[in-house]
């Protein structure tokens, strides 16, 4: 069996802009890993391996239910090698199905990326290329966001940037990863937080409509989308969509960077408040005293929502790691 440091490597799993991966037993632990063995290509450019090193080290203080942990990196026997959390369930682009998913479980599903990407936000880590295929589902019905903090070195990461400069010369498959990039992303300028705001907004509303509002038969045309496209109210797709929610997701897609919600604690707590409101509705919940209406000035909404949330809250309360060509 082959090892690298204390690592026992059982058998290939997948190779992204990093080099191949693997499934490993950790032997100080006794765990499973997804180990990354960094490729001689990117192993034998000191600059470029110093930059993914400063990423790891970034990505390594990440720890948060949602977020596929980076436990460790180093360097043994000459080769370069990240271990990360081994997460077990199915992406969560097959977890939909491509069809509009029970409005509730939609809804639980992106408060939990929102509340792992507001983790990462406030360590300063962005993640720059969320989509269905880095999240996944695990058994016991959590999202787990993979790659964070790595986009530089992924394939979709790459699609992405090469978006803003020559989509025509992307391959025909991109446009599933591109029909998640920011408007700012697809023009090559720069990006904040709120770019991955707008890739949640159009995941969640790809998960309650069972269709991306971007996508489009080539990746030249999925660009022009995100840039021009007025996306229609998730409500006039899926009619058991709730109204509320309509000026939530209209906000994470705003095509102005400004006019998104301003952090995606504040786009979490929105979208609980939601789910409150469809508990109620459903009779599976109390009706909270104190829940507030959508304010749609983005200020004013999110202060509002965030404590008409946990007010909310506290009333209502009570496989395989896809490690593939990203």
């Amino acid at each position: 069996m082959e090892a690298i440091a204390h690592y026992n490597i059982l058998e290939p799993i997948g190779v992204d802009g990093v080099g191949e991966m693997f499934r490993a037993r950790d032997t100080k632990i006794g765990r499973t890993v997804a180990l990354k063995i960094v490729g001689p290509q990117l192993a034998g450019d000191a600059a470029a391996l110093a930059r993914l090193l400063e990423d790891a080290a970034l990505a390594s203080k990440l720890s948060h239910p949602n977020i596929a942990a980076l436990w460790e990196y180093g360097e043994a026997d000459g080769r370069t090698y990240l271990a990360y959390e081994f997460a077990v369930g199915r992406k969560l682009s097959d977890e939909a199905g491509g069809t509009a998913m029970p409005l509730r479980r939609a809804l639980d599903l992106s408060i939990q990326m929102a509340d792992g990407v507001a983790e990462a936000h406030a360590l300063g880590i962005l993640h720059g290329d969320l989509r269905p295929d880095t999240v996944i589902v695990t058994a016991k019905g959590s999202a787990k966001i993979l790659d964070f903090g790595m986009s530089q070195w992924t394939r979709g990461g790459a699609m992405r940037s090469a978006a803003g400069r020559d989509p025509d010369g992307l391959p025909a498959d991109s446009a599933n990863v591109l029909g998640y990039l920011s408007p700012e992303q697809a023009i090559g300028s720069a990006v904040d937080a709120r770019t991955d705001i707008f890739s949640l907004g159009a995941i969640a509303y790809e998960l309650v409509t069972g269709r991306n509002p971007f996508v489009a038969a080539t990746a030249s045309q999925t660009v022009v989308n995100v840039i021009q496209a007025q996306t229609p109210a998730a409500s006039e797709i899926n009619a058991a969509v709730p109204k509320e929610l309509d000026p939530i997701l209209a906000r994470a897609l705003a095509l102005d960077i400004a006019a998104r919600q301003q952090s995606a604690a504040a786009l979490a707590a929105e979208l609980r408040t939601v789910a409150a409101v469809l508990d109620v509705r459903t009779g599976d919940a109390p009706a909270p005293s104190g829940l507030l209406p959508i304010d749609d000035t983005p200020d004013r909404a999110a202060a509002k929502l965030l404590w008409g949330g946990l007010a909310v809250a506290a009333a209502a309360a009570g496989a395989v790691w896809w490690w593939l060509t990203r």
